[in-house]
């Protein structure tokens, strides 16, 4: 199985890309800049120049032809204005899923915001265009041929990562949790043989991950 990793150059792709490496996963990185291609080359990182903003659906589905998973951790993270938001976190992630259903992907991994319900839209302030824009997208991907996962990390942190992490539907309380154990949720996600639809939380907590996603998963 083959994985690209759409982000690659993100806060989560880094690590995740470092993870699969270490692992001897098969994956490319997927990366908006040339310069990012010959940086992950220098690091024995193949990758593939991939834009969701502007790569049509065609050419996505032609990029995404040799691949078995698709990860999406691109996004504004609402650090831009609406309309970059839209386009790269709606618009762009519809695409790929377009993409993917037309090139057969076997797994879709989604990596969203920690609430996307339309009932996050007024307590999300500054970034509900950032949370609409979310929401559409998972709920896009629910609704497509794709087999997938759609994982909703807490508040995201730069700190070392802890290894171990709370798993569930609803987290009412919220949380955090470093960007690094956020990739080691993905990457356990990637190794999973049999892929069945679903959408979590995932917070800092007391449980290894493998454990915290097996217990979820029953």
């Amino acid at each position: 199985m083959r994985t690209l990793v759409i982000g690659a150059n993100g806060g989560i792709g880094k690590h995740l890309v470092k993870q699969l490496q270490a692992s001897g996963e098969d994956f490319v990185a997927g990366v908006r800049k040339s310069a990012q291609v010959e940086t992950f080359k220098s690091e024995g990182i193949e990758s593939l120049l991939i834009d969701v903003e502007a790569d049509d659906i065609a050419t996505l589905t032609n990029k995404f032809k040799d691949f078995d998973k698709i990860v999406f951790t691109v996004g504004s993270g609402g650090n831009t204005g609406a309309d970059k938001t839209i386009i790269v976190d709606l618009d762009g992630a519809i695409k790929t899923i377009k993409a993917s259903e037309a090139s057969d992907i076997k797994h879709y991994i989604m990596i969203s915001t920690f609430d996307s319900s339309r009932s996050a839209f007024d307590a999300s302030g500054d970034l509900k265009p950032y949370t609409i824009a979310k929401h559409y997208a998972d709920e896009y991907l629910k609704q497509s041929n794709v087999a997938h996962t759609i994982i909703h990390p807490g508040g995201l942190l730069d700190e070392q990562g802890t290894g171990k992490v709370e798993v569930a539907e609803k987290i009412e309380d919220g949380g955090v949790i470093p960007r690094q154990d956020v990739a080691t949720v993905i990457q356990a996600e990637i190794s999973k043989e049999a892929v069945t639809n679903e959408s979590f939380q995932v917070v800092s907590g007391d449980t290894p991950i493998y454990e915290a996603l097996a217990q979820f998963q029953k």
